[in-house]
């Protein structure tokens, strides 16, 4: 028998799907709009629940209004329905930490055909927001957005970072701009004092904003955590605060001229040094001050994978520069090249330190998410041949190499990425929370490079089956090609840490 849609939300008000459908009201499905109903999937909702064979996922408008196991919904007018068997549902991804959100009609689309339906841009600008509250009204296809403040670094940095702080009335002024905008977070630098720093961690908590990004070269990364950096990006300094000769290696540091060309070689020479003297008790204790902080890691993998391999070989991968011909504006596909170019040959030992040293990141990185180090999947996406969407699977893929099993991984591109954000609304499949799920053609939990057989993107309670999800590469493709205007610097500087010499 066919019902109509609003007695098959009282039916959906009265729990038949389990006791959490109580949780959402059918009163709140009815003013949410469109409704859709997944059948017959194998569920992975991001918890720490086993997987759930022949679930049920209502959506209701923005909302999931209800999950449940083999119950078989009326058939009901205007209700979508959509049959999942042998397909497996996650949460919507997330990337922890993306950039070039202003390159509106590229980047933000391939993030959302990839599944990751969340992002947080650290690199906030006018333009960013202007993206951002297009794709919440409909206008542009692309994720939900967590925006971080301009990025502050010390008054005399060497890098073209959009505002340098090197007063306290300066602090000052760029803390309550971001709180203003309702920046996400503060984004931090690397080339600052260590005296800026603690004043930008203060007007931060002054203004109940969380502050994280980079840590400043001289201080360890156990300094950053004792002051409260809600997050710490990339591995920069995470060997050299995890060496027997730290103290040794920080004095060093403390000793050059601050704000000046010398501080990255530097850095990576001590950080690549220090890995002889890894002391693995250092490590545990950085990762219970992770946890006792309640702050999170964001290693960055993609891009560092990146970093560790010969500037001038990357145009030359054929999957690399596949991706490259097909999705990016010409303007910014020029840049990378010349960037990739830029930089003279490497020698054969320098080819082979590099790729020892991002193995030693690797295990680092699995050694401090096994001791309990909150982790969240980010990339630095918009980076030199590090794709918006794709470097997210890319990231996942390079966590369980680390160490992590797929699960784990799974939940830092998720629930961890979600709670790093500040959107605990985010990253599970549990009545109430965000419409925003992923549709795989295989498991993930299996084997995790399955994470890329993406079939269909759930984003704020729409269905981009197939023929949607092509739609948008097509557009996404002519965007693309259509694009004819000068470079727009794509974040970089930060790379010079590694690219120096």
């Amino acid at each position: 028998m066919t019902v109509d849609r609003r007695a098959f939300l009282a039916w959906l008000g009265t729990g038949a799907l389990g006791a959490a459908a109580s949780a959402f009201p059918a009163s709140d499905a009815e003013a949410a709009g469109n409704v859709t109903v997944l059948t017959h999937a194998t569920l992975i909702d991001g918890t720490d629940a086993p997987p759930t064979r022949d679930a049920t996922i209502v959506l209701a408008g923005d909302r999931i209004a209800a999950v449940g196991r083999g119950v078989a919904a009326p058939a009901v007018v205007g209700v979508r329905v959509v049959d999942l068997r042998g397909k497996f549902v996650i949460p919507g991804l997330w990337d922890a930490h993306a950039h070039s959100s202003t390159l509106k009609r590229t980047f933000p689309p391939l993030h959302l055909v990839n599944g990751v339906t969340s992002i947080r841009d650290m690199d906030g600008r006018p333009e960013t927001h202007d993206v951002a509250r297009a794709i919440a009204r409909g206008e542009l296809a692309g994720p939900r957005m967590v925006i971080a403040s301009e990025i502050l670094d010390g008054g005399n940095s060497f890098v073209d970072v959009h505002r340098r702080v090197g007063t306290l009335a300066e602090v000052r002024d760029a803390v309550r701009d971001a709180a203003a905008v309702h920046a996400g977070l503060v984004k931090v630098y690397s080339f600052m004092s260590p005296e800026i720093h603690a004043a930008i961690a203060a007007e931060a908590h002054r203004h109940g904003l969380p502050y994280g990004g980079h840590v400043p070269i001289q201080l360890p990364v156990q300094e950053v955590l004792a002051r409260g950096q809600h997050s710490v990006e990339h591995m920069y300094a995470f060997h050299a605060s995890t060496s027997e000769r730290r103290d040794e290696f920080y004095a060093r540091l403390a000793g050059l001229p601050a704000d000046t060309g010398t501080w990255p070689g530097a850095l990576a020479e001590l950080d690549q040094a220090a890995v002889a003297s890894h002391n693995a008790a250092m490590t545990q204790d950085l990762a219970g001050r992770f946890t006792a902080c309640r702050a999170w890691h964001v290693p960055t993998l993609a891009v560092l994978s990146r970093m560790s391999s010969p500037p001038r070989e990357l145009p030359h991968d054929p999957v690399l520069q596949g991706l490259a011909d097909r999705y990016l504006p010409r303007s910014i596909r020029q840049e990378w090249l010349d960037m990739a170019t830029g930089w003279p040959e490497w020698p054969p030992e320098r080819i082979a330190r590099e790729a020892a040293y991002f193995e030693a990141e690797l295990q680092l990185v699995g050694e401090l998410a096994t001791a309990g180090a909150p982790v969240a999947a980010g990339t630095d996406s918009g980076y030199l041949y590090t794709f918006p969407g794709f470097a997210t699977h890319d990231e996942l893929e390079l966590l369980v190499r680390a160490g992590l099993s797929p699960h784990r991984a799974l939940q830092a591109a998720t629930r961890d990425a979600a709670r790093c954000a500040g959107r605990p609304r985010s990253g599970t499949i549990v009545a109430g929370q965000d419409a925003d799920l992923v549709v795989l053609d295989a498991d993930p939990l299996a084997e995790i490079t399955n994470s890329r057989r993406v079939h269909a993107v759930v984003s704020r309670g729409t269905y981009l089956g197939p023929p949607e999800r092509q739609r948008i590469l097509a557009d996404v493709e002519r965007a693309a090609h259509e694009d004819v205007t000068p470079g727009t610097g794509t974040p970089g500087a930060h790379c010079c840490l590694r690219r120096i010499g």
